[in-house]
């Protein structure tokens, strides 16, 4: 576990290989989903349609809050860890969360390669 002191209490984090399989899989679901948003987060957002940005924006705040479900274990402020005690906290805490969060996604992410252990064959 780790801790990170914020402004107002702390929060405990998970290592990404200790997440629980429930809360890992609405993180590669959405990931999947944030396929098709890949070319459109190259596009300067001053040439997007209402819609697209709407779009991306409500994309990108349910993979934040999954991601810093999953990563989260505990915090000391008063709402549980849920996704509606994420929204109640200060936006400096979840700012730093989610901060503390994004270079741990790709560890979060199943590993869909080929297992090369002979006692597991796989035709290639």
């Amino acid at each position: 576990m780790n801790r990170q002191s914020l402004q107002g209490g702390w929060v405990e984090y998970r290592e990404p290989e200790n997440v629980p399989e429930r809360l890992r899989r609405e993180v590669t679901k959405l990931s999947t989903k944030g396929a098709k948003f890949s070319t459109l987060a190259e596009t300067d957002p001053a040439e997007m349609n209402e819609e697209e940005l709407e779009s991306m924006t409500d994309f990108m705040s349910a993979f934040n809050d999954s991601v810093a479900l999953a990563l989260v274990s505990a915090w000391s402020f008063d709402a549980p860890v849920t996704k509606d005690g994420l929204l109640d906290l200060p936006s400096s805490a979840y700012d730093e969360i989610v901060k503390h969060c994004t270079p741990l996604v790709s560890r979060l992410m199943p590993n869909f390669g080929v297992d090369t252990d002979p006692k597991a064959p796989t035709d290639i």
